[in-house]
């Protein structure tokens, strides 16, 4: 007899996809009814995946942000691994991290939103967790810079400063959206960004 729905195993073995099942059900509920309103039970229910498989990935609503953090660094660090494995200059590297960055900001928007609303009211856990990621984030864009610095493309900078200010700047899009989307594009919004930071790094663009 034909089945309609996964098995609890089924859905332990097919995990990236029921990850992001669970992901996504968890930001539409967070975003329409509230974090504090929101249970387990709901989000299972809503991505149609069997509540032990839920706890399988969640034990506490507050891990949801963790994962939504896991992912937009995974789909990042993928997509930049695969666009920067033939090159050499650090300038053109950069550039493509920070727009690789913006656009999965923007793709990721509702979700990025979340974790800057109720990152307050996470646990002890959950914050140092969703830190130590924004720090993952971070040393990627350092690395670039200080290989542009090791071969003079960049100037010497505080490199952990700097790459905090990339990190700032493209996130200003998604937390001041309301206001930029009226008057620029996505892609508008990352020339001039791209423009500024390269002008603070000295590069010769």
């Amino acid at each position: 007899m034909p089945r309609n729905r996964m098995t609890v195993l089924d859905q332990i073995a097919a995990s990236d996809k029921v990850r992001k099942k669970i992901i996504d059900a968890a930001s539409a509920l967070y975003a329409k009814k509230g974090f504090g309103a929101t249970s387990i039970q709901e989000i299972s229910e809503t991505a149609n995946v069997a509540l032990p498989v839920t706890y399988h990935y969640v034990k506490k609503k507050s891990e949801i942000m963790r994962l939504i953090m896991e992912d937009v660094l995974n789909i990042f660090r993928e997509n930049l691994t695969r666009e920067i494995r033939d090159m050499v200059d650090p300038e053109e590297k950069l550039a493509i991290a920070v727009i690789l960055y913006l656009r999965v900001l923007d793709r990721q928007g509702e979700k990025v939103l979340l974790l800057y609303q109720k990152s307050s009211s996470l646990d002890r856990d959950s914050k140092t967790r969703i830190m130590a990621l924004e720090v993952e984030v971070s040393e990627i864009f350092s690395n670039i810079i200080n290989e542009g610095i090791a071969q003079g493309v960049f100037k010497t900078v505080d490199v952990d400063l700097m790459a905090y200010n990339i990190l700032m700047l493209s996130q200003m899009w998604i937390l001041k959206h309301w206001h930029f989307k009226n008057r620029l594009t996505l892609d508008k919004y990352i020339d001039n960004q791209l423009e500024t930071i390269m002008d603070m790094l000295g590069a010769k663009h």
